[in-house]
């Protein structure tokens, strides 16, 4: 009887074991929970990837900073693989950068030492480290389709989500379920001292690591059942790393991020991807992918080991929206308002080109007018209205830089701009440029009219100069040619763009006086095109002035290619002029002068010149140059023409050789140059000369 009553309990045992067992792993609110980190992110596109060949979705998604991004792209309805895509095709490496502040492209490519900007309470020194326009136009465009599918509501996207930011004056968390999808992001990924915080009502919201950098507690008190966590572990620095400035920051910054102890219940997925070592703002493509490897390999791992993985699996298929019913710009002044409008192609009644309306707001965000344009889309069903609120840039802001040649001595440069001209309707800038053999002061204004659709960069300008030539006879240097100078334009004028071309055109005076001679007067129309390498140096450049007293055609062209280790770039200069003055002539080479030779040398009213020129790194500072060069210039009427005794009309070969590193003033180089005539020459330059 006894052996009958404990096989009886044994078996009773069993079932309620069985039975434990089986309703532990009903179907149950799950989470999926992501940690903020920075670039250590692209580790979570790794356990996406995860998640979509085990064919599974969470039924909420909490993210904080990096994990907001990554979240917020997820529960748009994007694939792990879409995700990728998103974060490679959108340039999110190229607008964090170290300290590289900016006035105005209207000042032409110089760069500045330091920036300050009005702001509410007076001047303040740019940051530098992001331009916050084309961040805050990335984040919007990257969260597009997400914003659009949430109209306002992120229980609506295919997956609900929440982003969780700080308030900056409590350091409490912010869960934010509502609103425009891509600002409220942005205020989770809102790193302090590289990003502006976001206002929120009476608040400033800030990056989420600050209250709560793994928000497992919030997807808890959200519902959630079971909890899948990605994490990305910050690892002490090594003491050689703290004396870069950049990593002592990083380290401090990390330390001041919030995570609570995470303790797991059962059917919690702890994912712990070792990203000790990797850097935070290390947003390039080799880097990503040995994270997002390291993500995929630790959620294999945590997944194949969890006991139950049964979400209730109510992600749903969300369509975008295709009609507009209402669209109306808040912010800005009138011709604002129809250059934001031309740009993202929306019209009331119109359709919903999300293509051109991606395009439209990273267009925007280049623009140094705007702070911010966040959509405020609304709505249901297959329409959404949109209530753009446009947030003006400061409106004044000025700066200085500097750059030394040892042939033409140290410039120095200070300049400002003012957007604030006309009650808004047109901005103006003051340039001063000194130095031992040139100095200019220009003034530009300049106003968008709005004509149809386009808006039109309607410019004037006017500069004032003095600018003593320098002359060689030989080794000899003569005396100067001094040129008083007034210039005068007005027509219409592109800023410089990196990496696209732009154009000037307009009528054009001149009036000067040179040493010994009469003053000169002209008029006439100059055209330019130009393409700018980088903000602080020029590309390429075609200009042609055509003025009744003189004539000038010039081209200086280039093609660069390779990679961040090793790049080539094509040259090719060619100039013709006409009875033009002694400081428009070419010198050889351009400002960098021929090889062998001092800067200012060798020069003519033609030049035909053409170099290669190789850069390879050393390490992240420093690299080796080097060039090979060949032209010739020629003085008087006509093409090249030769003349015995001198080098004009003698194609000269050159090379020349050493090194660049990489400072906050710009590059510093330090080259030999040799010619095949046996001259020889150094080249000491620092930053990029104006």
């Amino acid at each position: 009887m006894r052996r009958i009553v404990t096989s009886l309990l044994l078996a009773s045992s069993l079932a309620s074991a069985a039975r434990a067992q089986a309703n532990a792993c009903v179907p149950a609110k799950t989470a999926l929970v992501l940690a903020g980190g920075g670039a250590k992110g692209f580790a979570h596109i790794g356990v996406l990837q995860t998640l979509d060949s085990l064919g599974i979705k969470p039924d909420l998604i909490v993210g904080t900073s990096i994990g907001a991004i990554m979240g917020g792209l997820y529960a748009s309805g994007y694939s792990a693989h879409e995700v990728d895509s998103v974060m490679r095709v959108l340039p999110i490496e190229r607008v964090i950068r170290r300290y590289e502040p900016a006035v105005s492209a209207s000042l032409g490519v110089v760069r500045p030492v330091a920036v300050w900007e009005l702001g509410q309470s007076g001047y303040v020194l740019q940051s530098g480290a992001v331009r916050e326009g084309e961040v805050n136009a990335l984040v919007s465009a990257m969260m597009l389709r997400g914003n659009l599918i949430a109209r306002g509501s992120f229980d609506s996207l295919p997956i609900p989500f929440r982003a969780v930011a700080a308030d900056l004056a409590s350091r409490a968390p912010v869960v934010l379920s509502s609103g425009d999808l891509g600002r409220a992001v942005r205020a989770s990924a809102a790193l302090p001292l590289v990003f502006r915080p976001v206002q929120d009502g009476d608040r400033w919201l800030t990056d989420g690591g600050l209250a709560d950098n793994v928000p497992f507690s919030v997807a808890r008190e959200l519902g959630a059942q079971r909890v899948w966590v990605s994490t990305l572990p910050y690892g002490a620095p090594e003491a050689s790393a703290l004396e870069d400035p950049v990593q002592l920051w990083i380290s401090l910054m990390s330390s001041l991020f919030h995570e609570d102890a995470l303790i797991p219940a059962v059917g919690d997925v702890m994912i712990v991807s070792p990203t000790q070592k990797m850097a935070n703002l290390d947003f390039t493509r080799r880097a990503g992918d040995s994270l997002i490897a390291m993500g995929r390999a630790s959620s294999r791992a945590a997944f194949a080991s969890a006991a139950c993985i049964n979400p209730l699996g109510h992600a749903r298929q969300r369509p975008v929206p295709h009609v507009t019913t209402t669209f109306a710009v808040t912010g800005g002044d009138a011709v604002d308002k129809g250059a934001v409008t031309a740009d993202l192609g929306l019209v009331s009644g119109g359709g919903v080109p999300l293509a051109r309306l991606q395009n439209g707001l990273l267009t925007i965000g280049k623009s140094e007018r705007y702070r911010s344009l966040w959509l405020g889309p609304t709505g249901s069903g297959d329409s959404v209205a949109f209530q753009p609120a446009l947030q003006p840039a400061p409106q004044k802001a000025f700066g200085l830089g500097i750059a030394y040649d040892q042939f033409m001595s140290g410039r120095l440069w200070l300049g400002g701009v003012n957007r604030s001209l006309w009650s808004g309707n047109a901005e103006g800038s003051l340039l001063m440029r000194v130095g031992t053999y040139a100095q200019d002061l220009t003034g530009f204004v300049r106003r968008r009219a709005q004509v149809g659709t386009r808006s039109l960069p309607l410019a004037g300008e006017l500069s004032v100069m003095h600018e003593s030539v320098r002359s060689f006879y030989g080794k000899t240097e003569l005396a100067g040619v001094e040129n008083r100078q007034i210039q005068a334009f007005f027509g219409l004028r592109e800023d410089p763009t990196p990496g696209a071309w732009r154009y000037e055109i307009g009528l054009e005076s001149r009036f000067w006086r040179e040493t010994a001679k009469e003053p000169r007067g002209a008029v006439g129309v100059r055209a330019r095109l130009l393409r700018a390498r980088s903000e602080y140096e020029m590309g390429s450049t075609v200009d042609v002035t055509a003025l009744n007293d003189y004539q000038r055609v010039a081209l200086d062209l280039s093609s660069q290619w390779g990679n961040a280790d090793t790049d080539v770039r094509l040259r090719l200069r060619a100039g013709w002029a006409h009875r033009m003055p002694a400081n428009f002539l070419f010198p050889l080479a351009g400002p960098d002068g021929f090889a062998g030779f001092r800067i200012g040398e060798l020069l003519g009213s033609q030049e035909l010149f053409s170099s290669i020129l190789v850069r390879s790194s050393i390490n992240e500072f420093l690299r080796w140059r080097v060039e090979l060069m060949a032209g010739e210039v020629s003085q008087g009427y006509g093409v090249l023409r030769k003349y015995p005794g001198t080098v004009n009309g003698v194609i000269l070969t050159g090379l020349r050789a050493g090194f660049e590193a990489t400072t906050p003033l710009g590059p510093i180089r330090l080259e030999q140059g040799f010619s095949q005539s046996g001259e020889r020459s150094t080249l000491i330059r620092v930053g990029y000369w104006f």
